[in-house]
């Protein structure tokens, strides 16, 4: 039993060394989707009043850059919950390899 633990506690820290990886890249690809809509803004600010007046949001990036923000943060959220999950699994199996 104690062999079988330690095997499935090898393959999850195995696995939560593959989402902390994943979890960096998201967190990266975020940041990215966040300081390309913050620079579009500042662009858009930038403008005159009244070249800001003309523009309609389909005439700018923004609809894109909302979007590819809106998936990176759900990739970004998806990929800590799975660290956070195994991080939490590997406590417990190491409680119970210690236990065995």
């Amino acid at each position: 039993m104690a062999l079988y633990l330690h095997d499935k506690l090898l393959q999850l820290e195995e696995a939560t060394a593959t989402a902390h990886a994943d979890l960096l890249v998201k967190e990266s690809q975020l940041k990215s989707a966040m300081e390309a809509l913050g620079a579009a803004e500042a662009r858009l600010k930038a403008l005159s009043p009244e070249a800001q007046a003309a523009l309609q949001v389909n005439d700018t990036e923004l609809p894109e850059l909302l979007e590819a923000k809106a998936i990176a943060q759900i990739e970004y959220d998806d990929a800590k919950k799975r660290y956070e999950t195994n991080q939490r699994y590997i406590e417990l199996l190491k409680e119970k390899v210690a236990k065995s």
